[in-house]
């Protein structure tokens, strides 16, 4: 684990327009196929932040990781849709989990997910070690806009789609671009590209 200090940090968010915007709704648009930057275009934001001390993972929990939680604890999801987490190779980043399956096998580590503003205080710092494949990844940073409920992406994967500015940006992405994904039930969030890792608070400080 990678020890980072607290205190007020400034951070430049970026992000896809698109009809969900980020943490809200975006601009509405009088067109029947607006074009960038009226939708598809990058928006920026500028968010002051208080973060206390804590500690990262310099890599992404892998599946041989995750399969031995599974094989101590038992867990398994209560919708098991497109779950095989565990069942990839060993060094490689566990993936087809969601948001629940993540913080189940972080709370049996003793540990949680990162923050959004974490993952990005760290990654700024070129702390954050990428393991491929390159996947996006999870943090704890779950919103709700009195509609959805919606969690934040980091990172990038290496997978990507061509053909619509609809799809997904592909390829590794900059520390400062977030990515709004939709928390659907049956399974629907969990993805060959989406893993996560692990952070916990240092309530002493870094020493």
């Amino acid at each position: 684990m990678l020890a980072l200090d607290g205190g007020r940090r400034d951070l430049v968010v970026r992000h896809r327009v698109r009809e969900t915007g980020l943490y809200g709704e975006a601009p509405y648009v009088d067109e029947w196929k607006p074009l960038p930057p009226r939708l598809h275009g990058v928006g920026t934001l500028h968010r002051s932040v208080h973060l206390g001390a804590f500690a990262i993972a310099e890599r992404e929990v892998t599946h041989g990781e995750y399969a031995a939680f599974l094989v101590a604890t038992g867990y398994r999801p209560v919708r098991p849709e497109r779950f095989t987490a565990g069942q990839g190779p060993t060094d490689r980043p566990v993936t087809n989990v969601d948001l629940a399956d993540a913080r189940a096998y972080a709370a049996w580590a003793g540990l949680r997910l990162p923050t959004e503003d974490e993952w990005q205080v760290a990654a700024e710092a070129g702390l954050l070690r990428r393991t491929a494949p390159l996947v996006w990844e999870l943090t704890e940073s779950e919103h709700a806009d009195g509609r959805t409920r919606f969690v934040i992406l980091k990172g990038g994967a290496d997978f990507r789609a061509e053909g619509s500015d609809w799809y997904l940006d592909g390829g590794p992405q900059p520390p400062e671009v977030s990515v709004k994904l939709l928390i659907a039930g049956a399974g629907l969030t969990r993805s060959p590209n989406v893993g996560f890792r692990c952070a916990v608070d240092l309530t002493g400080g870094v020493q």
